[in-house]
């Protein structure tokens, strides 16, 4: 009996030495692996300057507080046995398998580009596992920005690439605390999705789990933050006190203010009737111009779609968690939302009006009009005929547009749109006029 005693007591031991050791493990950041960047051009004041922007993407992440990033020394070290270069590694195969020697999940190489008097920066964030792109991101300037400018914007892209997940380890009336705090990259003002699994994919044949599904309940904002965790208040809860202990939260830049829903029968999940003024079931009119392929619009508006034009009529037909749907000419088209991923009224003001658009472009000279219905863009085209003829910008000034309104889209003079599949198409203004349209 004393021995068992005692076995009792060693393991109660145990326990409350290992308990606190896992409330108090830090947060597991993103082991990443930087390697120089290569130069394209010529009027570098360096060409060391791969190696420079290099150092600033690293102080950039090693600042967000959110990466381990494998120092410098030692990836020169490790790469020079291997007999691969610090930069050039532009095949993802060799990028991943110089991620695995390091022990890095993700390996960022990309390239530093002068033409004329355009600098541009281009980065690729690769899998270290299976070698396949988790990312792509670019920023392109004049030659009147610095650099270093250029690569601060390129580590906040990077950046969000990576949402922060989590769970809600307490809910008090509507506040909640998350296991996220200040050294896992969590600031005050971030927003959280809530989610929960819902239905586990399996391969039909092999019974291999594929994805399993996850079912938003609500959104929480971080009032203030810790070390290791941070308070919250909910913002909107789909299910009535479906935000719970054991909750998971996943950051997201692209929150919808406004959202109605009701329950759908059985189903736990709500399901949208409207969101901020846009209703199901109601007419609306095309405001900027969008695009389709197939059964799909698109606002990330490349010129090798069909073009839905300003003054069309459409009915909203459906909102859903991910997408909307609109019917057009008696056909029913799935609004993907892109980068703002849920039901955004901001989103869809961008391209919807209930007032009555046909009416808009009667008055434009016929070379203007000439020039918008073949979606082109000419010197000296408003910015509003710019919108008719190409729509909404994917980036306005340095922003992504998914999360602005459109009077702030019509403040900014450098507008960037999508050409085809991989390239872009820039477009200066100056005093509300076009100045310069160029691949």
């Amino acid at each position: 009996m004393n021995k068992s005693r005692y076995l009792i007591l060693l393991m109660l031991l145990a326990i409350s030495v290992f308990i606190p050791s896992l409330a108090q493990a830090d947060f597991k950041k993103t082991k990443v692996a930087v390697l120089d960047f290569q130069l394209q051009g010529e009027g570098f004041e360096t060409q060391d300057m791969g190696k420079i922007v290099a150092e600033w993407i690293i102080t950039g992440l090693v600042q967000a507080g959110r990466f381990d990033v494998v120092e410098r020394s030692l990836l020169e070290k490790i790469l020079k046995e291997q007999e691969l270069p610090m930069y050039g590694i532009v095949d993802s195969k060799n990028a991943a398998k110089t991620g695995m020697i390091v022990g890095a999940k993700v390996v960022i190489t990309g390239s530093v580009m002068k033409l004329r008097q355009f600098t541009e920066v281009s980065a690729r964030l690769i899998n270290v596992e299976d070698g396949s792109i988790i990312a792509a991101e670019k920023v392109k300037s004049d030659s009147t920005s610095k650099l270093e400018d250029l690569v601060s914007q390129m580590v906040d892209k990077i950046v969000l690439d990576f949402p922060l997940e989590g769970y809600i380890v307490q809910r008090d009336d509507n506040s909640v605390l998350i296991d996220i705090g200040r050294l896992g990259g969590a600031k005050v003002g971030k927003k959280f999705v809530v989610y929960k699994e819902g239905k586990v994919i399996k391969h039909p044949k092999t019974g291999e789990v594929l994805d399993i599904e996850r079912v938003e309940i609500g959104e929480v904002e971080i009032t203030s933050v810790k070390d290791k965790t941070s308070s919250a208040n909910i913002v909107s809860e789909l299910i009535p006190d479906g935000i719970s202990y054991g909750s998971m939260v996943r950051s997201s830049a692209e929150i919808s203010a406004e959202r109605h829903t009701k329950p759908t029968g059985s189903s736990q999940e709500a399901r949208l009737e409207s969101v901020g003024d846009f209703f199901i079931g109601q007419e609306y009119y095309i405001l900027t111009t969008l695009h389709t392929a197939r059964n799909l619009i698109t606002w990330v508006n490349r010129t090798d779609l069909i073009p839905m034009r300003t003054g069309e009529k459409v009915i909203l037909t459906a909102l859903e968690r991910n997408y909307a749907k609109i019917k057009w000419n008696n056909y029913e088209y799935t609004f993907v939302y892109h980068a703002a991923k849920g039901p955004d009224a901001l989103m869809l003001s961008k391209f919807l009006s209930k007032e009555n658009t046909a009416g808009r472009m009667t008055t434009l000279p016929e070379a203007v009009k000439s020039s918008i219905s073949q979606g082109e863009v000419k010197i000296g085209m408003s910015k509003w005929e710019v919108l008719y003829s190409r729509g909404v910008p994917v980036i306005a000034g340095d922003r992504k547009t998914y999360n602005m309104s459109l009077d702030d889209v019509l403040n900014m003079d450098k507008w960037i749109y999508s050409e085809g599949r991989m390239d872009s198409y820039y477009v200066d203004f100056a005093d509300g006029k076009v100045i310069r349209a160029e691949d």
